[in-house]
């Protein structure tokens, strides 16, 4: 993995492939194993090849198959499980609260290392055109509308992120040091499903560990180990809440293979065991 400069931004590509078509997913089906949900908007967009995805549609589990020229969106906790299919390359923008992260992933036709990756974040901004337009995205998606209204609301993001991304950036090592660290959260926040270790972050964004672990301790004000507890522990919340999963298949979704470890974990973060903090939200 390396990082993503303004100069990598596909901009031939995407004046070429204009959105066209949008598909949306849905959240009300259990997630299946190593889907992906995230508790902010996210939008991908193949830039070559066939973008395969499991989502959640009309009830359905259904399979949607991507091709330039289209693209998928994700509202907050909305989940899909794509499959990479050699020769596809894929632009995945992740809205986050205070940082949009922006990343092109390559899967290569030929034997080799499985993926390829270049990530970015910038800071997001708090006015402007941006926000609505994710609000009308997610409204839109919430209550079925139109499907022709979500392309130019996807073409219009696009460009707005476009306009970001070529700002000067604070040229600071403090500001890089920042944006290094809200890049590996992002990430963090979107693979937390899978075994994830500091050193295994740390080779993907080719750093030491113990650099990894100073920015977290300097910038993040927290370890690692606890920012990805966190994270993992935030998405077990909402998955008690909203559905109704044995306790080792929310265990296995968050990135926990042993579920007494989970409850353990759960219970010393939240002062509740998994079933009791269940059993109190759905009394709410």
């Amino acid at each position: 993995m390396s990082l993503l400069t303004a100069e990598d931004w596909p901009s031939k590509q995407l004046r070429r492939l204009r959105v066209t078509q949008v598909v949306t997913c849905g959240r009300l089906l259990h997630p299946p194993l190593y889907s992906h949900a995230v508790n902010f908007p996210r939008l991908e967009l193949p830039l070559n090849g066939s973008y395969v995805n499991e989502i959640e549609s009309g009830g359905k589990i259904v399979t949607a198959s991507l091709r330039p020229g289209s693209a998928l969106f994700a509202a907050p906790n909305c989940w899909n499980l794509p499959t990479w299919k050699p020769g596809l390359k894929l632009m995945s923008l992740l809205f986050g609260a205070r940082q949009i992260g922006i990343s092109i992933v390559s899967s290569p036709r030929q034997r080799g290392p499985q993926l390829a990756a270049k990530k970015f974040s910038i800071p997001t901004p708090r006015s402007g055109p941006m926000p609505p337009l994710l609000e009308a995205m997610t409204q839109a998606q919430a209550t079925n509308s139109d499907p022709e209204v979500f392309p130019d609301l996807a073409n219009a993001l696009i460009r707005c992120v476009q306009q970001l991304l070529r700002q000067p950036a604070p040229p600071t090592p403090t500001g890089r040091a920042q944006r290094l660290l809200e890049s590996i959260c992002l990430f963090l926040q979107n693979h937390y499903q899978y075994e994830i270790t500091r050193d295994s972050v740390a080779q993907q964004y080719g750093i030491t560990p113990n650099h990894l672990s100073r920015l977290f301790q300097t910038h993040g004000n927290m370890t690692f180990n606890n920012f990805l507890r966190h994270v993992r522990i935030d998405r077990a919340k909402h998955m008690l809440c909203n559905y109704n999963l044995k306790l080792d298949e929310i265990a296995a979704r968050c990135g926990y293979y042993d579920a007494p470890h989970f409850c353990h974990t759960f219970k010393r973060l939240t002062k509740t065991t998994p079933a009791e903090y269940r059993e109190k939200v759905r009394q709410i």
